[in-house]
């Protein structure tokens, strides 16, 4: 053999004893997968997962039953509503009056002799059942100017409905049917409620064929405001669309939290933002419309607002505190001494969350029921006790006026501030809604970058009245004060905003 093919000889041996070796490593070395070799058609069609999941699997299916468990017991006490509304259409009067045809085709009056016939236009609602005695709770636009009412049940029964008593302000009707013994759901606790806790929806989307479909999400916000309305609305992500309106929204141990009357959309279906007026709002207003058909609302007496985050640091208050704007002469306010101006800071010891809570609490009361009002005024805190009065309905701030194209007026900019400020002439008073004899210093433009704009609240057509705690009637009395004030240093201001009540007040801080 000669030496080219005895080394040829000696590397194809080589390579065939390593490939022996390898697999032997393989094989004794332990490189299995659950003791069969890796690669090996058993390893291939049974794959192992590592770790254990059972546990996880258990926790889902609990969960999975849960929610079943709660759509069981809940959806016997759920209804559709169907309403009817006849609407009357105008007689057509004669096409020939006043025409030489008029005598062969009668006076003026319809052609037929007739006046002029309803058309029926029918909506579809949810409701949830509340008493086994056929009470049933629902939003008031559901069965706003219905002239029929039907109640379809879970189980096909259909039933007609006599509206108990409606409420507007809060968007809550009560419905009775002649029935005993239904299944129905009880209250739970609005206090108790959290961002991230499950819910469930349940009522009848886009059609009755959809009735008492089910829906699940979380609570994704409390307190949210959507209108001048008694709104400390619960939001959630559980699929809401037209036609829920009026059905319960409940926790997972079925209990009801609250009335599901609204989505924010921009194509008018579920677009992931849902509205539930809570269950405490809900038990006030049913028990009111269920024994007296009618809502009793506690009235203090003043228009407010929120406060500007700057405002909030300056006084070292809650930035949630309610700015009084106007009070009311001789309302409870006014009895109890409040001003415009002042911040409240907490009701009967509760700190107000956002300024809406002034107005959830005070309308969830009922005339002559007191409450201890803690407030903040020039600095100083103070406490008084409140009787309140009678209302239907809440005072809102008036808003200010938008200013009119091509009406300027000379001012001076304070860049600093980002503010363009101006004496108040009687022109300018007259456009941004300022009653004669008023006197302050006109806003004319707020730099949108500016701390004034962002924090402060500042806006175009606010008049600074007050500066640092002296009084400001000109441009000169501004100039005067703000020049005494440090760099650096946090003032306050007080600004009146226009509208029809020349009270309106506004207070706010800046830092020079």
């Amino acid at each position: 053999m000669n030496t080219g093919a005895s080394r040829k000889l000696s590397l194809a041996l080589a390579l065939l004893a390593a490939f022996v070796a390898g697999v032997f490593f393989v094989t004794s070395s332990g490189a299995l997968l659950d003791g069969r070799l890796f690669g090996s058609a058993e390893a291939q069609q049974a794959p192992v997962v590592r770790g254990d999941v059972s546990q996880g699997i258990e926790t889902a299916t609990e969960l999975s039953d849960a929610f079943a468990a709660v759509a069981e017991a809940v959806n016997p006490a759920v209804v559709s509503i169907s309403s009817t509304q006849l609407v009357q259409q105008p007689a057509m009067g004669n096409p020939f009056q006043g025409t030489p045809f008029e005598q062969f085709f009668g006076g003026g009056g319809d052609l037929d002799g007739q006046e002029g016939h309803a058309i029926p236009r029918t909506g579809l609602g949810s409701g949830a059942i509340i008493r086994p005695d056929g009470y049933i709770v629902t939003n008031n636009h559901v069965v706003e100017n219905a002239d029929e009412l039907m109640v379809h049940f879970f189980d096909g029964t259909e039933l007609p409905g006599e509206v108990v008593g409606t409420d507007p302000f809060a968007d809550l009707a009560v419905v009775k049917v002649n029935a005993e013994r239904l299944p129905y759901l009880g209250f739970g606790d609005a206090d108790g409620l959290r961002v991230g806790q499950w819910v469930i929806a349940v009522g009848s989307p886009l059609q009755q064929s959809l009735s008492n479909t089910v829906t699940a999400g979380i609570i994704s916000a409390l307190g949210r405001q959507q209108s001048n309305r008694l709104e400390n609305f619960i939001q959630t992500d559980a699929s809401i669309n037209p036609g829920n309106s009026g059905g319960p929204l409940v926790n997972l141990r079925g209990q009801l939290i609250g009335i599901n009357t609204a989505i924010a959309t921009r194509t008018g279906g579920f677009q992931g933002i849902g509205f539930a007026i809570p269950v405490d709002i809900v038990e006030n207003v049913v028990d009111q419309l269920i024994n007296t058909g009618a809502v009793e609302r506690g009235f203090l007496g003043v228009s407010f607002g929120p406060i500007s985050q700057s405002l909030a640091r300056a006084l070292s208050v809650p930035v949630g505190s309610a700015q009084i704007a106007s009070v009311e002469r001789g309302s409870a306010a006014d009895e109890a001494g409040l001003e415009a101006g002042d911040i409240i800071v907490s009701v009967s010891g509760t700190p107000l969350a956002t300024s809406n809570d002034l107005l959830t609490t005070v309308a969830s009361r009922r005339p002559g029921d007191k409450l201890k009002i803690a407030y903040v005024r020039d600095e100083d805190r103070r406490t008084t006790t409140v009787t309140l009065g009678a209302k239907v309905a809440d005072e809102q701030a008036q808003g200010r006026p938008s200013r009119q194209p091509g009406a300027e007026h000379a001012g001076r900019s304070f860049e600093a501030l980002g503010l363009e400020l101006a004496d108040l002439t009687a022109q300018a008073g007259q456009q941004y809604g300022y009653e004669d004899g008023i006197e302050g210093v006109l806003v004319l433009d707020v730099a949108r970058s500016s701390e004034a704009f962002r924090d402060a609240n500042i806006r175009e057509g606010d008049l600074i009245v007050n500066l640092d705690g002296e009084p400001v009637r000109s441009l000169r009395d501004f100039e005067r004060v703000y020049g005494r004030i440090g760099e650096g240093e946090t003032f306050l201001l007080t600004l009146q905003r226009g509208g029809q009540d020349g009270r309106q007040l506004y207070r706010t801080a800046l830092t020079k």
